[in-house]
């Protein structure tokens, strides 16, 4: 009678820490998505009048279209050539082009150039 209630003890141990291990791996580790989903690059202007997009270039020269709302599109059309971090939710294609959807934008220091 006791082996059959050890063994059940610890089947039950085995599938909870198996369970506790799979949640632990799955959860990013803690991390909130908006600190992995971001890139630095400096405010640009892509395309031809009147099709221009609002995009950031980073230092490897990857462009990403910026899609935001029309207040901060109008703040960061003044800041162009100025470096940020944009923090963002969703990344996909739009036209050929990696469009990214803007959460927020950090003006980078000159500590941080």
């Amino acid at each position: 009678m006791i082996k059959k209630n050890l063994r059940e003890f610890i089947l039950a141990s085995v599938i909870i820490a198996a369970v506790v291990s799979f949640a632990g791996c799955s959860c990013n580790c803690g991390k909130k998505s908006s600190e992995q989903n971001y890139v630095k690059g400096y405010i640009t202007v892509v395309g031809n009048e009147p099709f221009t997009k609002l995009a950031v270039k980073t230092g490897d020269d990857k462009i990403y279209i910026l899609q935001c709302s029309k207040e901060l599109k109008d703040q960061l059309w003044k800041q162009q050539g100025s470096f940020y971090y944009i923090l963002y939710g969703d990344l996909h294609k739009e036209e050929g082009d990696t469009a990214i959807v803007v959460e927020k934008v950090i003006p980078v220091t000159k500590g941080d150039i």
